[in-house]
């Protein structure tokens, strides 16, 4: 269920996206508490790296995101144990991870200078806000772990890069034959979702 969820995910941000190469530019992804104020957590969401975007503010070719603080996200019931960021085009020199970001462990599946970079983020944890007062004190912060409202946030991420933020996602193992699966499944998705729209506009 997993896999195929980040598949068609993957197809969405390829579908956003372009695939020009970027000026050299030092991605930074970072995940942390904080915020009043939620929007419950769906599993994923995009963010387009343009002037007068929510979160998004751009100087000189590159831009941040960062979750507004009155808008944080929040999960009702389980746990987050990881995050994937894909982005729609190449940004060129390799990722890093905020100082202040619960989740310190990167793994990059695709560097920063391949057509599509991702990287995930894991080594934390983020659990929903206790419901009662004497929950608080078992589910007490520590330096990995967020309780309640979580902020997602990346810094200088080429202007005009569409980027997919999602939740416990497995991590691809890059093997030659994985990665044609990957491709084959890829090419599928989305000529059934052409086919769709073609069928749609002619009823």
């Amino acid at each position: 269920m997993k896999a195929s969820r980040f598949l068609i995910l993957v197809v969405a941000l390829l579908a956003l996206g372009s695939s020009a190469l970027a000026d050299p530019i030092d991605p930074a992804i970072g995940v942390k508490g904080g915020g009043g104020g939620s929007t419950l957590w769906l599993g994923f969401t995009t963010v387009t790296f343009l002037p007068g975007q929510t979160g998004v503010t751009c100087t000189g070719g590159t831009c941040s995101y960062s979750t507004p603080q009155n808008n944080p996200f929040f999960i009702a019931s389980g746990s987050i144990t990881d995050f994937a960021y894909l982005f729609s085009q190449s940004q060129n020199i390799g990722f890093s991870v905020f100082t202040d970001s619960v989740f310190q462990t990167l793994t990059v599946v695709n560097g920063v200078n391949s057509r599509f970079p991702l990287a995930i983020l894991s080594g934390g944890t983020i659990l929903p806000a206790p419901t009662c007062i004497e929950c608080i004190g078992t589910f007490a912060t520590t330096s990995n772990t967020v309780v309640g409202d979580f902020l997602l946030e990346l810094g200088g991420v080429k202007q005009g890069t569409t980027v997919l933020m999602a939740s416990n996602v497995p991590i691809p193992v890059p093997e030659p034959a994985a990665l044609l699966l990957l491709g084959s499944g890829l090419v599928a998705l989305a000529f059934r979702r052409k086919t769709k729209k073609a069928t749609d506009v002619a009823v």
